[in-house]
């Protein structure tokens, strides 16, 4: 399988240290990048030499994984889109529920799959790459659940290079658990200055992690989806199991003086209480509480 991925980060880089090896693969890199990245990626003390391909180098690939944040996403489909053949896949591992329906209007959405990954605790800093937690749990599928040959090639090479990976029953439902911890765990965690060790067994974070999850759960009913208090509970249980000193997505950002997912999280449950009439005072109070911690830092 030829494999191309878009972003080098806390995510992209764990993905493409598992997987190179057993598949053609390379990194989808602009100029800059290219330069940056010449002398190799640190991935937990290892240097890897990534081959790296621009798209002026572009070949079409069988797989695109988009490894990137929400923020990022309209400059890494530019780099990709000369990737991009008739039978490619596309295989994006961003956070929310809006990025798949950005691809599809740019790839063709017969092309994407629906996926995210999660149990993974990285930190990012330049080049170097610390995974706490092996490479996560890629969750994929096609819209419908169909268990297509293309999910079941990409399962094998998984498979093949040890990545763990889950083919749910409902994606969507999965894809908006996701949503739900993001929202109330990445926000949370960069308006408090909180790693996974400091959420761990600290009350006052769960009972504020929970009245984020109910809104979540509200205008996640109105969009046709099921969110129950068990899956409050199962996103509770799986992030309480990461007692490191890792850091969320959105954490990482803050201290590093970048742009937030805010509004692809937060932001977005509040959007959406708007569209339905579903009042939403604690991701609207929440979204703008972490603008104001990024002026005052």
């Amino acid at each position: 399988m030829k494999a191309r991925i878009v972003g080098a980060g806390a995510i992209g880089a764990v993905v493409a240290r598992k997987i190179y090896r057993h598949a053609d693969t390379a990194l989808i890199v602009d100029e800059e990048r290219l330069s940056r990245y010449s002398e190799g990626l640190i991935v937990n003390g290892e240097r890897i030499m990534f081959p790296l391909m621009t798209p002026s180098d572009a070949d079409t690939a069988d797989l695109i994984i988009f490894a990137v944040k929400n923020t990022q996403l309209d400059a890494a489909i530019a780099e990709a889109l000369p990737f991009a053949g008739p039978d490619t896949s596309i295989l994006p591992l961003l956070n929310g529920i809006e990025a798949e329906e950005k691809l599809g209007e740019a790839f063709g959405a017969e092309k994407v799959l629906y996926a995210f990954i999660t149990d993974i605790s990285s930190v990012h800093e330049g080049n170097s790459t610390t995974c706490f937690s092996d490479s996560g749990t890629i969750v994929f599928g096609e819209r419908d659940n169909r268990r297509t040959e293309r999910v079941e090639r990409i399962a094998r090479l998984f498979d093949e290079c040890l990545q763990r990976y889950l083919i749910p029953e409902d994606i969507l439902h999965e894809k908006w658990w996701k949503f739900m911890l993001n929202t109330a765990y990445n926000t949370l965690s960069a308006i408090l200055i909180a790693d996974y060790a400091a959420m761990s067994g600290n009350g006052d974070f769960i009972r504020a992690v929970r009245l984020v999850a109910r809104e979540v759960q509200k205008v996640a009913s109105a969009e046709g989806i099921d969110i129950t208090q068990e899956d409050i509970e199962e996103m509770i249980r799986r992030v309480g199991v990461l007692q490191d000193h890792g850091k969320t997505s959105m954490l990482q950002d803050v201290l590093a003086g970048r742009e937030t997912e805010n509004r692809f999280f937060a932001g977005a449950v509040s959007r959406l209480g708007r569209r339905h009439g579903i009042p939403t005072p604690i991701s609207d109070f929440i979204a703008i509480l972490l603008e104001a911690k990024r002026r005052c830092l």
